[in-house]
């Protein structure tokens, strides 16, 4: 078997002699399945995206071929949860479909509703691998930190985790970088505010979809919640429009994340190494329980400090120039789309939507349009004020909806940050001295996953588990119970 590493940009063949007898299944697309009404609306080239789908699945058990003994290969649509029992590594390449969720109709309003599609059930522990964008839907069907944040995952990684296991063992991976400028909205974000224009990168694919020749897109999920030190961890992020903080590969419980959506033809030779290696880090993780949860729409510490930069005036002053950049590159590529469509050329259910989209143009009140209704009341445009209420309530945000959230006054009337565990302690000596019951039982009930009534069960809880007590934001803002 041959593998490669790269030795000052020089390619290096190395003879491996013995395969794994590590057990992968692999699911991928039907090479015959036609293109999805989705696929073709975003096609660039329609045809290379046809060619690229026919070669990926019979591309990928070749390259897995050279490292294992044993590699079976089953369509999306054919898979079962249950195979994945036979296999140490199950890799996941395609769309699956849901087998709960989705939009339905109300029966009693008559309103249109969604609930989180499932793909994959809870008893489902196979060590598992998600490469792109059906990463997030299986992701956000088991709550986990892998997100579909942005389909805007490019070519590049960055901020590698250098002495991760997937980059050292059982290969070293070479990875030498490149200094590439930085695109999208990098400097715009709070987390990006001092980067220079350009920065240096990993390349791992020898192509990305910013280079306009139909090239399949990557995933990135939301950096918040991984590196919890309990199931998660946050590996490396990429290219994308995120900034460089988002996740590109990344673990949580037995699923990991890989967002780039190259097939293993246009994968570097180092990179190719690094996802062997993936693959040999999750398989341990088999049978590996999921501590903590993200549900979706749960507005994060993070979030909220990003929000606080939006409003800013360092940060309204770089949204808002982002924009202008944008809306100049707008312009110029519907200048393009006109010229293509006049000359007598299709232009693709993408292109011709590209060139209907009106000109952007946005002022500072762009910045606080997701600010609650009552908030912008009382402000208007008085723009510091809305910092300053970011800055005076940072520690007591707490979730009551989809992407909202509401300051705790009782936790700030005691002067306590919610994620601090003396909060709770606080919360059961109050209800133990009958001190202001009602607010020490609404505390201990908001920021716990318990529903105990009297101050005798909450007291003997708080003590049996303070020691095994977790914040996690993900999970709702709770004190979960770490096994």
């Amino acid at each position: 078997m041959l593998s490669f590493t790269t030795t000052k940009g020089n390619l290096k063949a190395v003879v491996q002699n013995d395969k794994s007898d590590l057990k992968i299944l692999y699911v991928g697309t039907n090479p015959d399945k036609p293109l999805s009404k989705r696929d073709k609306a975003y096609a660039v080239d329609t045809v290379r995206v046809i060619e690229m789908q026919k070669a990926r699945t019979p591309d990928f058990e070749a390259f897995l071929n050279q490292y294992f003994n044993t590699v079976k290969v089953v369509y999306g649509e054919d898979f079962k949860e249950e195979m994945s029992a036979s296999y140490d590594v199950t890799i996941i390449d395609t769309y699956l479909k849901a087998f709960a969720g989705g939009r339905s109709t109300d029966p009693e309003t008559g309103k249109m509703v969604y609930e989180r599609q499932r793909f994959l059930t809870e008893k489902y522990d196979a060590a598992t691998i998600m490469i792109g964008e059906p990463s997030a839907y299986i992701g956000e069907g088991r709550e986990l930190n892998i997100d579909h944040l942005c389909l805007c995952l490019d070519a590049h990684a960055l901020g590698m985790k250098e002495e991760h296991p997937i980059f050292n063992k059982p290969f070293k991976v070479d990875m030498s970088r490149e200094d590439v400028k930085l695109t999208g909205n990098y400097h715009a974000r709070y987390s990006g505010r001092d980067l220079g224009e350009s920065m240096p990168m990993w390349r791992i694919q020898t192509e990305g979809y910013r280079d306009e020749k139909g090239f399949p897109v990557g995933l990135v999920s939301s950096e918040f919640g991984f590196d919890n030190e309990i199931d998660s961890e946050w590996i490396s992020s990429g290219t994308c429009d995120k900034g460089i903080n988002s996740t590109a590969i990344g673990r949580h419980a037995n699923f990991f994340h890989w967002g780039f959506a190259a097939a293993p033809e246009y994968l570097t030779e180092s990179a190719k190494l690094a996802f062997i290696n993936a693959v040999y880090y999750i398989a341990p993780f088999k049978g590996a329980k999921q501590i903590t949860s993200k549900v979706k729409g749960t507005m994060t510490r993070a979030l909220l400090r990003e929000q606080q930069w939006t409003v800013s005036d360092q940060g309204s002053a770089a949204w808002l120039n982002y924009i202008e950049e944008g809306a100049v590159k707008q312009r110029e590529n519907k200048k393009k789309l006109q010229a293509k469509k006049d000359e007598g050329k299709d232009l693709s259910e993408f292109e011709e939507m590209m060139l209907q989209t009106p000109d952007r143009k946005e002022t500072r009140v762009w910045t606080i349009r997701h600010e609650p209704q009552e908030l912008k009341d009382q402000y208007g445009e008085n723009w510091a004020a809305y910092e300053k209420y970011y800055i005076d309530n940072m520690d007591y945000f707490y979730p009551i909806g989809y992407y909202d959230t509401k300051v705790d006054e009782d936790a700030k009337s005691l002067g306590i940050p919610n994620s601090d565990i003396k909060l709770l302690a606080t919360a059961v000596k109050m209800l133990n001295n009958g001190d202001r019951s009602d607010m020490a039982m609404e505390l201990l009930i908001r920021y716990t996953k318990e529903s105990f009534k009297t101050a005798e069960e909450w007291a003997k809880w708080f003590k049996t588990n303070k020691k095994k007590l977790y914040f996690s934001e993900g999970d709702g803002y709770k004190f979960i119970v770490l096994p």
